[in-house]
């Protein structure tokens, strides 16, 4: 929906004096597509485009559906909900090993620490440099019709 922001190729582009926000609703397109069923996911990028540092505060983002609020869920708890799963799935003998599931614990171990690397980092933001990574919430999100998201006190409405 149109609002104090561009929209190009789907992307919501909020600018303010000193920063430039890109935010769309996307799914997490890592090679863990679990994700996706556990976790709404939204696409942020932040460009600092003044001539000193920005502080990103963790309070920066947040979604309204339906007159609920959506806070992001944190990083040691989608991580968490991973780890979890990959214990359960891949225990093994450790007299008698499996390298099946020695190969499958390293790949979910890769998958574990791609998601960490993709998950958008809050804090400083250094001149002329960008942050970017996706941001998870609540599942229910999938199946909602309207959204306004939340970037640094400025709405930015989705419609589906």
């Amino acid at each position: 929906m149109p609002g104090n922001y561009t929209i190009e190729e789907g992307f919501a582009i909020l600018r303010t004096d000193s920063l430039q926000v890109v935010v769309r609703p996307q799914s997490y397109r890592g090679s863990n597509r679990d994700i996706g069923n556990k976790f709404f996911s939204m696409y942020v990028m932040v460009r600092n485009i003044s001539n000193g540092k920005i502080r990103i505060p963790r309070e920066s983002f947040s979604i309204v559906s339906d007159a609920k609020q959506y806070d992001y869920i944190p990083l040691d708890f989608v991580l968490g909900s991973q780890q979890q799963q990959l214990y359960l799935d891949q225990w093994q003998d450790p007299f008698n090993p499996d390298p099946l599931i020695t190969d499958e614990l390293e790949r979910n171990l890769d998958q574990y620490y791609e998601l960490m690397a993709a998950y958008f980092s809050f804090g400083d933001l250094q001149p002329g440099a960008s942050k970017e990574g996706y941001l998870f919430y609540g599942r229910e999100l999938n199946r909602a019709r309207h959204m306004v998201f939340d970037a640094l006190g400025e709405p930015i409405q989705f419609i589906r």
